[in-house]
């Protein structure tokens, strides 16, 4: 009897051996065509899901199993886990989606665009509406598709003295329904200003810039070419993942183990550029907004506005209509939203760098449990989201904002706003270097803030009064350090080169006036790793013993990004 309980039980052990070398020959010979596979790993297997989160791309929920995504070097890393998973084969046959060969089948709303289409319609909206459009080219991808982002306010070939607000969509491949909103926010925006009392106090009172598609290469991939979006994937070109492709505050500048892609490069680039306030960064797959942090749980690290940051998905979800399905947003959280880490923890989220590393406010928004929307839902799914899309740049008008400047001088001051008894951890927003202008989003209440710069005498304002629903105007005047002055005239003006550098830096000062002043550079963590003394109007920084990574050189109040190779 024992001899053929064993018999039995070593034909279920060669079977279910078979059976999953079947399933990592499925798998491999996805990942052989497409670059990327996906597979479904039964929750019940998974025993640590950060360690599993942080080996593969996990996606969502599917039933009792976890969807995720691979590419070569993440599913060998995933198959030493030893974890039983099924390939899922959606990809052998990708739902028709409707396509739009030229911009008057736009006109509904209802398709998506070709990879040409696409392109004519941005050009279309600046050429149509250039006093309030700009097209900016963020760069390029892999492919050498351009990345663009419309640029609207009531200047826009000027950078004004208003908040900056950014929607980014569709930065993985296959999550397709951003892509349209926000061809179609965009259009109202641009069409109802002047007509339309929202829009117009937008465009006023903002800077809104938006980008409908932050990987085109991986929309525009296999079969389809430049004009079908059936065959999209979630990674780009080179099959990595771009939202985990940031410096990240725990794992350090390469999370993912990859060097920075062009895409990544280009989007931090032109955040450098233009220091956004509010963003979001749109993606389907689920229904839910996800606020920071990713990276860490809440219980070890909470960011300091996540009261406002919760207060915004609330005003977002309430702006739902009764016509949504009542179940809408509630697949990841009944309530709707979600901190990051209470869902899942992962590295290298643009949500993070955006907000740690440039002191903004972004959330991802999670718009459509169906990664590839079906062309007749476009228009139902506009109708639920509409609100919400335009509620959350519409925060951009409340909260405080003002000019600090040298109180002999009146030239602008690049300062620290930091909110007493508030701010940690990055959660601080800086003032214009050219201008002195700043914007520090937050909710209602009474404050006491303190306004630093280097070389200047810090001030700390009590009672100033937020109001709910409107912006306070606080200006600052600072001082000079009377005693001990030794600093570079003005805003420390500088630049750098090359960029990205190998062994050394060369720092060129505008001005220099004193021997006495310091350089310090930081690693993407924030911990300085060189620090030395400004001999010269030009100086040589010997860096060649630094990794390779993202650093930051502060001089005086300015800091700039550069790049170690």
């Amino acid at each position: 009897m024992k001899r053929l309980i064993l018999f039995f039980l070593g034909i279920l052990l060669v079977n279910l051996t078979y059976s999953q070398d079947i399933v990592v020959e499925k798998v491999r010979n996805a990942i052989s065509i497409g670059g990327e596979a996906k597979i479904l790993i039964p929750m019940a297997e998974i025993k640590d899901l950060d360690l599993l989160a942080n080996t593969i791309n996990l996606d969502y929920p599917k039933g009792n199993n976890w969807l995720a995504y691979v590419n070569e070097k993440e599913y060998n890393n995933f198959l030493k886990l030893n974890l039983k998973h099924s390939f899922f084969e959606e990809g052998n046959s990708p739902k028709a989606l409707t396509m739009a060969t030229n911009m008057a089948q736009m006109n509904n709303w209802d398709k998506y665009p070709t990879y040409e289409v696409y392109d004519s319609i941005m050009r279309r909206f600046a050429q149509t509406y250039p006093t309030i459009c700009k097209l900016d080219t963020i760069g390029f991808s892999v492919n050498n598709k351009l990345i663009l982002s419309l640029r609207i306010s009531s200047n826009p070939n000027q950078d004004i003295d208003k908040p900056k607000f950014f929607y980014s969509s569709t930065m993985h491949g296959d999550e397709l329904a951003g892509y349209v909103f926000m061809l179609r926010l965009s259009d109202w925006l641009l069409s109802s200003y002047g007509v339309d009392q929202r829009a117009t106090d937008i465009i006023n009172n903002t800077q809104v810039f938006i980008n409908p598609l932050a990987n085109p290469d991986g929309t525009y991939a296999g079969y389809g070419g430049n004009s079908n979006v059936s065959y999209s994937k979630r990674y780009n070109a080179n099959n990595i993942d771009l939202n985990r492709n940031y410096p990240c505050p725990v794992a350090g500048p390469h999370p993912d183990s990859y060097q920075w892609q062009a895409e990544t490069l280009a989007f931090m680039a032109y955040s450098d550029s233009n220091d956004f306030s509010i963003s979001a960064n749109l993606h389907s797959g689920a229904e839910v907004l996800n606020y920071p942090y990713d990276c860490y749980y809440p219980s070890v690290q909470s960011h300091s506005d996540a009261n406002w940051f919760i207060n915004v998905c609330m005003d977002f979800l309430d702006s739902i209509p009764p016509s949504a399905p009542s179940s809408f947003f509630t697949d990841v959280s009944s309530s709707g939203y979600t901190n990051g880490g209470d869902w899942y923890r992962v590295s290298g989220g643009r949500q993070d760098y955006q907000t740690y590393f440039k002191y903004g406010r972004e959330i991802t928004f999670e718009i459509s449990s169906d990664k590839r929307l079906a062309t007749s839902s476009l228009n139902n799914y506009w109708g639920y989201l509409r609100g919400g899309l335009i509620s959350y740049i519409e925060n951009c008008q409340r909260g405080l904002e003002g000019y600090i400047r040298d109180s002999a001088t009146n030239e602008p001051i690049r300062a620290k706003i930091w909110i007493e008894n508030h701010d940690q951890f990055n959660s601080e927003v800086y003032s214009k270097t050219s201008t002195g202008y700043y914007y520090r989003p937050i909710l209602s209440g009474n404050y006491t803030v303190t306004f630093s710069a280097e070389g200047y005498q810090s001030k700390t304002i009590t009672n100033i009064q937020v109001i709910n629903g409107a912006m306070t105007i606080q200006d600052v005047m600072l001082a000079q350090n009377e005693v001990g002055l030794e600093r570079i005239e003005g805003e420390t003006q500088f630049t750098i080169f090359p960029n990205p550098a190998k062994n050394v830096l060369k720092v060129s000062l505008n001005t220099f006036k004193s021997v006495k002043n310091t350089y310090s550079i930081k690693n993407a963590l924030g911990v300085e790793v060189i620090r030395g003394r400004i001999a010269n109007k030009t100086t040589n920084i010997d860096i060649s013993n630094l990794n390779r990574g993202i650093y930051f050189i502060s001089i005086g109040a300015k800091t700039t990004k550069f790049i170690k190779e």
